[in-house]
């Protein structure tokens, strides 16, 4: 861990506030697939939480819910938690997406199943 980072330094440069998930997702760390913990998440990477001890560089690819397969690569980690880097940011509208749908504090979309009338 580079003092930057350990002194919070790692903060003042990130490019957008992390929001907050607890949402389980597969990765695929070579031919290894596991359910992750995703735990923040911007445009630009993702905290995931549950994996094993990875290398800084280290391509992942995450499945999130209604996007296509997405490569990350670490960039810190550490015994159970990684920090990622997506290769490409995802598209603001399908973050704001799974912000909506799926962050810690956000109300879920009604299912969209017609209601029942009771007599």
């Amino acid at each position: 861990m580079t003092p930057e980072f350990a002194s919070g330094g790692f903060e003042r440069q990130r490019r957008a506030p992390r929001v907050g998930f607890e949402l389980p997702v597969r990765c695929k760390d070579g031919v290894t697939r596991s359910t992750v913990m995703l735990k923040d998440m911007t445009q630009f990477g993702a905290q995931v939480q549950g994996i094993a001890r990875q290398r800084v560089g280290e391509p992942l690819t995450l499945l999130l819910p209604g996007l296509p397969a997405t490569t990350a690569y670490v960039v810190w980690a550490n015994a159970m938690t990684a920090g990622l880097e997506f290769d490409r940011p995802l598209h603001s509208e399908a973050f704001a997406e799974l912000v909506s749908d799926y962050a810690i504090g956000q109300a879920r979309k009604p299912a969209g199943r017609p209601m029942r009338h009771t007599a």
